[in-house]
């Protein structure tokens, strides 16, 4: 088995399917309807509002008399910074396959607000953290899919551990994690999602969700 197929298998096998695990489930809408709004350009334009308020808050933190000395912001991977939705529309939006062969073979693309952002932050010298529910074992695909997409400069990817995996609900471990950052001494100033469980368990002072008409993680 070559590595890109031993990859996408890895990922195939670790997307929640159990009623226990924390699952990913297609939204309400159809193929159909996906396709017309995202190629209306209305999703990205959804999606370019949403980073361009997380900056001006991140940027109104850092100018304050008061802000921290260790500033950081933490975005999610899919649908957040990298899109799979080459590969989604490919499999008719079903999840499972659009999202194994994405991350998988390392083709998600990037989003260029996201991009914007991030190059922001590095800017004023804040710390950047991605914290996906990817297995941590793809920690280093993942990093290397984010530098192929033009995500410069420095920043820490983080998988999800294969002890939480059986968790019902994302929330423990990312906000946990979000937790940890914040116990090294940085401060949170801007998480940003594209889930509600992204966002759910504190440890950020500003939130910000974009639109995912695709798919719905607990």
């Amino acid at each position: 088995m070559s590595r890109r197929a031993a990859l996408l298998a890895l990922v195939l096998a670790a997307l929640p399917a159990a009623p226990a695990a924390a699952a990913t489930t297609r939204t309400s809408y159809t193929p159909a309807q996906i396709r017309a709004y995202h190629d209306s350009g209305r999703w990205a334009r959804d999606v370019a509002r949403v980073f361009s308020s997380a900056r001006r808050s991140l940027l109104r933190q850092l100018d304050r008399p008061s802000a921290v000395r260790r500033p950081a912001v933490v975005l999610d991977i899919d649908e957040t910074s990298l899109s799979n939705y080459p590969c989604l529309d490919e499999a008719d939006f079903n999840v499972a396959v659009g999202l194994g062969t994405c991350v998988g073979q390392g083709r998600s693309v990037a989003i260029p607000a996201a991009r914007r952002f991030v190059q922001a932050a590095q800017k004023r010298r804040v710390a950047v953290f991605f914290i996906t529910a990817a297995p941590e074992n793809l920690e280093a695909s993942r990093r290397a899919n984010l530098r192929k997409a033009r995500f410069r400069g420095r920043f820490t990817v983080i998988g999800r551990p294969a002890t939480v995996s059986t968790e019902p609900s994302q929330v423990p471990y990312k906000s946990g994690e979000r937790g940890r950052i914040e116990r090294r001494g940085y401060r949170i100033l801007v998480n940003v999602g594209d889930q509600r469980t992204d966002l759910a368990g504190g440890h950020a002072r500003a939130k910000f969700l974009v639109p995912n008409r695709i798919y719905v993680t607990s």
